[in-house]
């Protein structure tokens, strides 16, 4: 017999880290979090061909991809059943540094923990990112908005590909989760992992994408695959009245400071004939006005480059 804790008990009977695991995950009162381990099969293989994605996150210098730079690119190219959204196979990786050319605000090297002798003299390869890319019809990032713009700058081929958001294309209100943040869907999903380097950010999402959603049951992967044909509309408020600003803000309007006008991005060509409506009457009182309306498809959506937008009288 040996001590174990306040009490004596033989070293066969020391439960396993598994069994524990088992125990707490049956009893109502506990919720266990696995750390995550990156896998490389996520699925079996289903009786037909699959279609081939990327995850993609980046590190940056700061929050504008016009003057900022990216220091980190985490990329993971995945297969997947076109016809379930079920991600089955990884089938190719890249994580890399570059260097900025200047010193990291120490804001940055908090963030993300990559210090300046880590960058130091890296560069990214750039002929390995491009060979990753061949036959992708997908380009996803957790929040593309932020990453396509950096990514089209420094590497103007992700310019050619379709985008999709696991941040934004998937309703994860309607799954019962209240929050986007990508550690916080890998709390819900029952595992924990590493934040706040790319190549870290990339498992985990891969693995959020594999996972069944908590209430339709559908692989994450699948809403995304699934919002890809559909368009998106920016609608512009031009010249609204100062005192409707606040109308706007609840509305969900955002202010463009270089345009100076309120914008708000719908999600179907129902929502964007309603909205024209309501600011028809709530905003310009029923008087003739004109707004502007960006419309774009898979390949233009969350990139700051100019889409097919057109002048529209109300």
């Amino acid at each position: 017999m040996r001590a174990c804790g306040l009490y004596h008990c033989p070293s066969a009977m020391i439960p396993t880290p598994e069994t524990l695991v088992q125990t707490l995950s049956a009893h109502p009162d506990y919720r266990v979090l696995r750390r995550l381990k990156a896998r490389t099969q996520l699925a079996s293989p289903p009786g037909h061909s699959l279609h081939r994605g990327v995850i993609v996150d980046t590190e940056t210098t700061g929050l504008d991809a016009r003057k900022d730079k990216i220091i980190e690119i985490g990329m993971i190219v995945f297969d997947y059943d076109p016809v379930t959204g079920q991600p089955v196979q990884v089938s190719g990786t890249y994580g890399g540094l570059e260097d900025p050319g200047f010193s990291l605000a120490p804001e940055t090297i908090r963030l993300t923990g990559i210090t300046d002798a880590l960058v130091a003299g890296q560069h990214f390869d750039d002929a390995a990112l491009t060979a990753l890319l061949s036959d992708t019809r997908l380009v996803i990032a957790h929040n593309a908005a932020f990453d396509r713009p950096f990514l089209e700058k420094r590497l103007p081929i992700f310019s050619d590909f379709p985008w999709g958001c696991s941040m934004m294309d998937i309703d994860w209100e309607a799954e019962g989760i209240n929050s986007r943040k990508l550690d916080y869907l890998a709390f819900r999903q029952g595992f924990f992992f590493d934040a706040h380097r790319a190549g870290e950010d990339c498992q985990a999402l891969l693995e959020i994408l594999s996972l069944p959603l908590p209430l339709s049951t559908q692989p994450g992967l699948k809403p995304i695959l699934d919002r890809l044909p559909q368009k998106s509309y920016t609608l512009s408020a031009l010249n609204s009245p100062f005192s409707t600003k606040d109308l706007l803000k609840e509305r969900q309007y955002r202010w463009n400071g270089e345009r100076k006008c309120w914008m708000r991005t719908l999600e179907s060509e129902t929502a964007l004939k309603k909205e024209m409506e309501w600011l028809k009457t709530a905003i310009y009182g029923g008087k003739t006005a004109t707004v502007e309306i960006d419309e774009r498809d898979a390949r233009m959506r969350f990139s700051l480059r100019s889409g097919n937008t057109r002048a529209c009288t109300l």
